[in-house]
């Protein structure tokens, strides 16, 4: 038998695998229908590696990248408010420094897996209606939801 089929995570040297499906989602703090399962956080890199899933009809609050985000969709429709595109199952999408979006789901809800690299700890700002920053999500935020 495979150890990881019934172990969360193992480790060699830096390199740490993980059974995401030992993992809870866990709803985000202030974002009701938008849950969380993080994979690994490099403090020492600033990166953290997460799947991502929204309940059908939400979103998730606008917000500007302070770091480079990837993500690739693995179940479901979504897009971004401000914009005309819809991803789907195989969709991936390149989020740089200073890009600004307000992702929501569709009827069908959606999962991805997303990256965040930065050159620090700050990953992303919160906005407003009026585009002022309300928040910023740091590493810290995104350790609060990995499970050891």
């Amino acid at each position: 038998m495979n150890v990881l089929e019934k172990t969360l995570r193992t480790s060699f040297g830096e390199i740490e695998n993980v059974n995401s499906n030992l993992l809870d989602w866990q709803e985000v703090d202030g974002q009701p229908g938008n849950y969380i399962k993080v994979l690994t956080v490099d403090e020492k890199r600033h990166r953290v590696d997460f799947l991502f899933r929204q309940d059908p009809h939400k979103e998730f609050a606008k917000h500007n990248h302070r770091c480079t985000a990837v993500a690739l969709t693995l179940e479901g429709l979504w897009g971004y408010r401000e914009g005309d595109e819809m991803h789907f199952p195989g969709t991936f999408s390149y989020e740089p420094p200073g890009s600004a979006h307000t992702p929501y789901s569709s009827e069908q809800g959606m999962t991805v897996y997303a990256s965040f690299q930065g050159t620090g700890p700050e990953m992303l700002d919160i906005l407003d209606e009026d585009d002022n920053v309300v928040d910023t999500l740091t590493l810290d935020f995104f350790k609060q939801y990995y499970q050891p």
